[in-house]
């Protein structure tokens, strides 16, 4: 938001792993709903990525609630993601390339 106010490039930088930024993505985006667990959980989906089961979600996403102030963090860093100019990822990309075509 600052960059646009003023007039530069907007930059996002993720340091996780491309398949966790983008289960935090779907979460943020309300395409994968929490709490993860109860009598409706299910598999997570992602694209580019094989099923996982809640518990192999990140810790704050599987168990929903108990890290509240990084829940809305990570998930914030998602609110203007399609503002930005550029979007660079710490990946190696044969290990996620499914994932990070997908981000593409």
């Amino acid at each position: 938001d600052v960059a646009k106010q003023f007039g530069l490039v907007g930059v996002l930088f993720f340091t996780q792993s491309c398949a966790v930024n983008c289960i935090y993505y779907h979460i943020q985006r309300g395409l994968i709903r929490v709490p993860l667990s109860g009598p409706d959980s299910k598999t997570i989906s992602i694209p580019g990525a094989p099923e996982l089961q809640p518990r192999e979600a990140p810790s704050f996403i599987h168990r929903y609630g108990s890290y509240p102030f990084w829940f809305d963090t990570v998930l914030g860093q998602f609110s203007n993601i399609d503002q930005a100019d550029w979007v660079l990822c710490n990946v190696f990309y044969e290990m996620e390339k499914e994932v990070v075509d997908w981000m593409a």
